[in-house]
């Protein structure tokens, strides 16, 4: 009987699994929706502030009031910064816009670039919707993804990266060896 309820169980979770989740604005992209970031260099400078510019273009006509898209921006590495009250940085550290930054379909966001060499991937997923605040058909998705490489770290930047550890360092450090010599 034990086996029989737990074979039950087993068959529901995988029936269950088994459904498509669909997405609250359609469950496939729209075929002539786009999602671009602009001014994402091929090259990064460490620790250089660059502005980008997100553009949804395609899917249904601009409404000419209520919402008009959204968007979601994932750097693998770096620090995204809102450029003005349309977009904020999420807890993960993901970018997004507010609810007043839907009724447009471009926004400025800035990137500042890791002290690193390793390369970065950003990953966006932009939604077009149609204005009429329902997850209707008229609603369209894209997600597209980036890639910028960094550049080769020389001395300076190797030291401001670990800038904050050295402070740290000589501000407890030194004392603690000076106290240590008196004795």
């Amino acid at each position: 009987m034990k086996n029989r309820v737990l074979g039950y169980l087993f068959t529901l979770v995988v029936y269950i699994l088994s459904i498509p989740i669909v997405s609250a604005h359609g469950e496939n992209a729209g075929s002539d929706t786009s999602v671009e970031i602009i001014g994402i260099p091929g090259t990064y400078n460490s620790g250089e502030v660059y502005e980008l510019s997100i553009v949804l273009a395609g899917g249904p006509e601009e409404a000419e009031q209520g919402h008009r898209g959204g968007f979601n921006l994932k750097a693998s590495d770096g620090t995204l910064s809102s450029k003005d009250s349309t977009t904020y940085v999420t807890e993960n550290g993901e970018m997004t816009h507010e609810h007043s930054g839907a009724n447009q379909r471009t926004w400025l966001v800035e990137w500042t670039a890791p002290y690193s060499e390793n390369e970065v991937t950003f990953t966006i997923a932009g939604n077009v919707v149609d204005g009429d605040h329902q997850p209707t058909d008229g609603d369209d998705w894209a997600v597209s993804d980036y890639t910028s490489f960094g550049s080769e770290l020389d001395l300076s930047d190797r030291v401001s990266q670990f800038s904050e550890i050295i402070i740290l360092i000589v501000l407890f450090g030194l004392p603690l060896v000076l106290l240590y010599r008196k004795k």
